[in-house]
């Protein structure tokens, strides 16, 4: 009994120290990376903007799911050479604040639509949306189709794509994972393995190919505590989401680009209960179904 109380007693000092670790690490990290856009005040919460360049229409990126604007640097500065680009953080990703529940395609549609009138920056616009950013922006053109002059749908998420065998072996780690990791963030586990330089391949795959300024940018955006929070909260709406998508409707002729990854490797860590030639199959049939929808 007595080690069973010196044990107990060990682990919560050291979760403790962890934790403390973890705020003080949080707080240095808001100091040391300052955003580099707007926070702007949607209903109560601010949401960051990052607007480049200028030009008409403007370009909005929308992020994949646990993205935020960060994730856009190599793709951004590309664009602003042309037009005006604008991406942002989602609430609860990058320098945003948390926004209310369920984190539904709706939700996130109207508070993108907010941030954009909040900021000034005017339409028309050509969305840009990444996996469940697609799901963003055909939402958004739905409720504001005066304002979307086109739309550009990258690797983007399919509302059937929960009836298929493959995707739900390939999104069903995710459930374990995720809240393992969120766990091992808040008490500073997973800080510590950035600061030693032992990154996570999910992770360390994200980061391989942008600039080397930007990777701690990254860093400093998984480790905070609520990323992983944030994570499940949009994850366990993303079916919602997807069935909110499929009410949206057709696009009209509205001008519709589609662009998708054909290599061997789709997705870092593909778990190996997915027969990847037959997921391969199925995404590029999805994405062939969204060139339809105009």
């Amino acid at each position: 009994m007595r080690w069973l109380i010196r044990i107990t007693v060990s682990l919560l000092l050291l979760a403790l120290i962890g934790v403390g670790y973890q705020i003080v690490g949080m707080m240095t990290d808001q100091e040391q990376y300052l955003p580099p856009g707007e926070l702007i005040d949607v209903s109560g919460y601010k949401l960051h903007l990052y607007c480049t360049g200028e030009g008409s229409p403007t370009v909005v990126l929308e992020a994949m799911g646990a993205g935020w604007s960060a994730y856009w640097a190599k793709v951004q500065p590309e664009l602003s050479k042309t037009t005006r680009v604008c991406s942002y953080d989602r609430a609860g990703f990058g320098w945003s604040e948390s926004g209310p529940l369920p984190r539904t395609g709706t939700q996130i549609a109207e508070e993108l639509h907010q941030l954009l009138t909040g900021g000034g920056i005017s339409g028309p616009y050509v969305l840009v949306g990444h996996s469940l950013g697609g799901f963003v922006a055909r939402l958004y053109r739905q409720a504001h189709p005066e304002e979307v002059a086109g739309i550009v749908l990258v690797d983007a998420g399919h509302e059937r794509q929960f009836e298929q065998d493959q995707f739900k072996k390939f999104a069903a780690p995710g459930t374990i994972v995720f809240p393992i990791i969120r766990a091992l963030t808040a008490v500073g586990l997973t800080r510590l393995l950035f600061s030693l330089d032992v990154t996570p391949s999910f992770f360390a795959t994200q980061e391989a190919d942008v600039p080397a300024d930007i990777r701690p940018l990254l860093r400093a955006g998984w480790t905070q505590s609520r990323y992983f929070k944030t994570m499940a909260y949009e994850g366990a709406a993303l079916e919602d989401t997807a069935g909110q998508t499929g009410t949206a409707g057709s696009l009209g002729n509205l001008p519709l680009t589609v662009i998708t990854a054909t290599g061997p490797t789709w997705w870092p860590d593909m778990p190996t209960s997915v027969d990847p030639t037959r997921f391969q199959k199925m995404w590029l049939k999805f994405q062939s179904d969204l060139m339809k929808l105009s």
